[in-house]
């Protein structure tokens, strides 16, 4: 399971001063009084974000070995990058383009809390490999100027030369998601599509949960989805080292709503919308309507909504 407890308690540890500051009490009541309890430290909210991220985002390190985090969404999903950074209250949402949004945080106490939100809790191979670069390149770069003075003049926000930086140990992670969980609605919004197509020349329909995923490494990760859910399979693409976890046809759809409905108030982004018309389209299916050429024509038009909803959402 993860363990949030690390992050939380260097949360307040960081934002207490500020808390204090902030607030109307008298100085003997800042010293006895705790943060407040939000979103922030959610543990469904907390989980979500791990699967968004490690579907959506980057744990970046340049060339002049400078840290990053990053998350990338699609003009339609820039309230989400807006949500993120309020409830973690770090980072800046920016525009790349017209139609891509970033959420990005640089500062140093902000990436060393966003360090012990990940340590331990990384499910995907791939991005445990590219977390641990960047421990370590924050270790590296704290290990660097822990021993220098800091210049009078004020700090840069991703400055590493302030004393409260301190190694952090990486931490391997077994963690596999579960029903219980939000990690894997995360990584939904992120990776997975809820997709419905009809045939123009027969009555034949193809509805499909699927989650894809780059690397052989990967696998076993996909493969779990299956013991999850009891149903679906791991497919390969055309293009070498791609996958994806597909659940195919009507019956075996039925069999993921349960988690969904369930989290149903844990959805972010436009992919809440794609689901709800996707379950409204193959209960419309399940009552025959697909094989009336009338009523066909328009579960055509509303499949095509529930695409466009799926591709916008990217």
């Amino acid at each position: 399971s993860f363990n949030f407890i690390p992050f939380t308690t260097r949360w307040k540890d960081i934002h207490k001063k500020e808390f204090c500051e902030n607030s109307l009490l008298t100085n003997s009541q800042k010293s006895e009084e705790p943060l407040p309890e939000g979103d922030w430290s959610s543990e469904p909210f907390l989980s979500w974000l791990i699967g968004f991220t490690e579907g959506d985002g980057c744990f970046c390190v340049n060339h002049r070995q400078e840290l990053s985090f990053i998350i990338t969404q699609g003009c339609q999903n820039v309230s989400v990058l807006r949500y993120v950074q309020t409830i973690l209250n770090m980072g800046s949402v920016i525009a790349q383009g017209k139609r891509v949004y970033r959420f990005v945080v640089y500062k140093r106490e902000h990436i060393e809390l966003l360090i012990h939100l990940f340590n331990g809790n990384i499910v995907l191979p791939s991005r445990k490999a590219q977390f641990a670069r960047f421990v370590n390149a924050f270790n590296a770069k704290n290990k660097i100027t822990s021993g220098a003075s800091a210049p009078c003049s004020a700090s840069s926000e991703n400055d590493f030369s302030l004393k409260e930086s301190k190694q952090i140990e990486y931490r391997a992670s077994s963690v596999l998601p579960s029903l219980e969980d939000q990690w894997l609605l995360g990584f939904t919004e992120a990776e997975g599509c809820f997709t419905i197509s009809f045939l123009s020349n027969s009555k034949a329909y193809r509805t499909r949960f699927i989650i894809s995923q780059k690397g052989d490494v990967n696998l076993p990760v996909l493969s779990n989805l299956i013991l999850l859910f009891n149903t679906g399979k791991v497919e390969g693409h055309s293009q070498k080292d791609n996958y994806s976890f597909v659940v195919s046809g009507l019956k075996n759809v039925f069999k993921i709503y349960h988690y969904f409905d369930n989290n149903l108030s844990y959805f972010l982004s436009t992919k809440k919308e794609s689901y709800l018309a996707f379950k409204e389209l193959n209960a419309k299916i399940k009552q025959g309507l697909h094989l009336d050429e009338q009523t066909r024509t328009g579960l055509l038009m509303y499949s095509q909504s529930v695409n466009s909803i799926r591709r916008k959402s990217k």
